[in-house]
């Protein structure tokens, strides 16, 4: 895999908002130019966080998008999962790795000749990296899954919270449920959880959190009154013993056979002995004294006082029907038992009903008892146990629906916990189910078990191939490659590395003998720093084919013989890297490196090598990005022309933008300097001494433009250095374009031949 280009840098030190718009992807070969100040360091300083798989400690809140050619694109918040094999040369690498007044870190070359050793050391490395590559992708896959747990907790807190509080908006538990309430009560109730016994249907859910309402009252009083079997049954031997009896008496047949003849003479005979009379009212004929002693002899006072029996077994009879008991409200009842009890009373009604039905058989067949107290053949049926047990069952559940409400009214506080309490666990173990969330608890803990094996093995492994590589490795050896690179580096060899256990790292000596303590010229600690790098690309057996190479400014302080060195030395050793990235301030070397994979483009005949320019603003704050190189760049041989194509470039503008008019006051001060110190080279290195010896050789030493470029160049260049004011950029941007004309003006002067060549070299 190779970077494709860096879409996104914020807060990444200078770089404040850079975004790739229009510029090249990435080739295999990148070369970065920009002047001291133009954020190179920093640009390295992200590929630095790439290899070490971390954020920048400098800059915590800094944001990038870096794509990469066949994966995911690399951003600060999966940086630590980047794959990509990378080495970075840059100030943190020499800073991490070298101490100047103490040792140089070791390096882990291996021994060639220990071929079966080396073997057995590569399978192991092979073996490791598909164990660590498995070992991480299943620690993603258990976070993952831990995450979806944990979001599951938060997620079933809040429906949790919206269920509960429906129950009760003045509990403070239910108003502050959250996530930790949640697990607490799926941890106390682990196993009622696990199964679907304590899931509720719709009716018990409404049963429940009606219960759970914070509203008490008061109790109700009630007083169980069952009817007993026993008394029917002594009501029906009696009532048996009335429809069974006669009285003897000469009765008249016709009589006998007709009740309602016999009540209708039976209150006639009343009535003729009443109005003393002999004379039937009905035909107006006279009654014999026979008939009348006949009919006396049929209701005699045996017979009257048996009717009498009945007449009272009448008014008895009419006590026994049943009224229903006095009921308490419904209303009066807490709203969870009033289902059952309202059934009961409708139970208790029916019970009533039926009772008093068979009652009122009772008390017809006693009517007609009444009407022929002779008649021995009537019966009646026993009131049925059925209707007895449902009358009694009833009561029963009416008296139960009472002690449950007076038993929650006693204990009001008790019993609501509990319906809450019943609620939600319905409601927890259905969320646990839908969520499989003891399955999924268990395939964590499974899988961590399986993966903390795995990491036991890739640890005793790790250990297997440290013993190995120390086997392996040479110190000797590692110093050996290193000090044969720098003397050739150097063109000299009296600086050399020596390995001393005891440091478990190199120091640095001075003609094989003394240690340097510091006394290091900053060439020679940029060429020990350089081949250090280069020989730690080969440590470990590493593939420079394999590995994207990073390197920012390897010719500090060098002069030009070794300027030459340093290209060459990494142009032999970083050839072949999988992709290469040099970023430098000086021209020289960039012009070299420019040549060098510029022939890549034509050898191959495909744009592998690209060129890029790393500028800064100099507004404040000063900002940078990188852009694609502008022609002139990778056209001309010299900083020098370079820089006089640019600004002649502006010259022929006429409008700046305000970066270009800050651009055009340091191109102006490097092209001026760099012209005066070639035609002065006395004055070589003092700036105003080579002004003045200009203005000295112009034809009108009067000439004020002459000033006003002396002040343009020393008070808009170098901004780090000078004051501002409110006219500051007003200032600049009045003057810049005339007073570039002023410096092309004044070379032509000063140097006519000179001034028309460079005219054609950049037309």
């Amino acid at each position: 895999m190779s970077i494709k280009n860096i879409q996104k840098l914020k807060q990444f030190g200078i770089f404040l908002n850079h975004t790739n718009t229009n510029v090249k992807d990435f080739g295999r070969y990148n070369l970065f130019y920009g002047w001291n100040g133009s954020g190179k360091s920093t640009l390295s300083g992200v590929f630095r966080c790439i290899e070490n798989k971390s954020n920048s400690i400098k800059f915590p809140t800094s944001e990038f998008s870096i794509p990469v050619e066949g994966g995911a694109t690399i951003t600060q918040d999966n940086i630590s999962e980047s794959t990509l094999n990378i080495y970075t040369f840059n100030h943190d690498f020499i800073d991490e790795n070298i101490s100047w007044n103490n040792v140089v870190k070791s390096i882990l070359l291996v021994d060639k000749a220990k071929i079966k050793e080396r073997e057995r050391l590569e399978e192991l490395k092979k073996e490791q990296k598909e164990a660590s590559e498995a070992y991480d992708k299943e620690s993603g896959e258990i976070e993952k899954l831990k995450r979806d747990i944990s979001k599951f907790g938060t997620d079933s807190a809040r429906h949790m919270k919206t269920s509960l509080q429906s129950i009760d908006t003045t509990d403070r538990y239910y108003l502050n449920y959250d996530k930790r309430k949640f697990e607490a009560f799926i941890s106390d109730n682990l196993e009622a959880t696990k199964t679907d016994a304590y899931l509720l249907d719709e009716d018990k859910i409404i049963e429940l959190t009606n219960a759970a309402k914070p509203n008490q009252k008061s109790p109700i009083f009630f007083t169980k009154q069952p009817i007993s079997q026993e008394i029917f049954t002594k009501a029906k031997e009696r009532l048996d013993d009335l429809l069974a009896t006669s009285v003897v008496s000469r009765t008249i047949q016709r009589l006998v056979d007709h009740g309602d003849i016999k009540s209708w003479v039976e209150t006639g005979l009343g009535l003729h002995k009443h109005h003393e009379t002999n004379q039937c009212e009905f035909c107006g004929n006279t009654i014999s004294e026979d008939r009348i002693k006949q009919l006396n002899a049929h209701f005699n006072d045996d017979y009257k006082a048996f009717q009498d029996r009945l007449e009272k077994a009448d008014i008895w009879l009419s006590s026994q029907y049943i009224q229903e008991p006095v009921l308490p409200a419904e209303s009066d009842f807490y709203e969870e038992f009033k289902k059952n009890y309202s059934e009961a009373c409708a139970s208790l009604k029916k019970a009533t009903k039926n009772l008093n039905e068979e009652i009122s058989d009772w008390h017809t067949t006693l009517k007609e008892k009444i009407k022929n107290p002779l008649e021995t053949g009537l019966t009646v049926e026993v009131i049925s146990e059925s209707s007895i047990k449902d009358y009694n069952d009833a009561i029963v559940a009416i008296s139960a629906a009472v002690s449950k409400h007076n038993h929650k009214s006693e204990n009001f506080k008790e019993e609501t916990d509990k319906a809450k309490n019943r609620l939600e666990l319905h409601y927890a173990a259905t969320e646990v189910k839908d969520f499989d969330y003891h399955d999924k608890k268990n395939k964590v803990i499974d899988r961590e078990a399986n993966n903390n094996a795995l990491e036991k093995v890739i640890t005793d492994r790790k250990s297997e191939i440290r013993i190995l590589e120390g086997s392996l490795s040479n110190e000797g050896l590692g110093a050996d490659q290193f000090n044969e690179s720098l003397h050739k580096f150097l063109g000299r060899s009296e600086l050399t590395l020596r390995f001393n256990p005891t440091k478990k790292g190199y120091e640095i000596l001075r003609n094989d003998s003394a240690p340097v303590d510091g006394n290091l010229s900053e060439g020679e600690k940029t060429a020990i720093a350089f081949v250090y790098f280069v020989t730690k690309l080969k440590e470990n057996d590493n593939k420079t084919e394999d590995t994207i190479v990073v390197i920012d400014d390897p010719i500090s302080s060098f002069d030009s013989n070794h300027l030459f060195h340093a290209y060459s030395f990494m142009k032999m050793n970083c050839e072949t890297a999988k992709q290469l990235f040099v970023l430098t301030h000086n021209f020289t070397f960039f012009k070299l490196v420019r040549d060098w994979i510029s022939r890549k483009n034509k050898s191959d005949n495909q744009n592998i090598a690209n060129f890029y320019v790393v500028t800064a603003n100099n507004e404040t704050p000063r900002a940078s990005t990188y852009t694609d190189a502008e022609p002139a760049l990778t056209r001309y041989n010299s900083e020098y022309h370079y820089i006089f194509s640019r600004l002649h470039s502006l010259k022929g503008q006429k409008n700046l933008e305000t970066d270009d008019h800050f651009l055009a006051a340091n191109l102006s001060r490097k092209l001026l300097e760099a012209f005066l110190s070639f035609k002065f080279p006395k004055n070589r290195g003092n700036f105003a001494n080579l002004f003045n010896t200009a203005v000295s050789a112009s034809a009108s030493l009067e000439d004020e433009r002459k000033d006003k470029i002396y002040k343009f160049i020393n008070e808009y260049s170098h901004n780090d250095l000078i004051e501002t004011n409110d006219d500051f950029v007003e200032n600049l941007m009045g003057e810049g374009v005339s007073v570039i004309s002023d410096i092309f003006d004044w070379i032509n002067e000063l140097d006519e031949k000179h001034y028309q060549e460079m005219m054609e070299v950049v037309a």
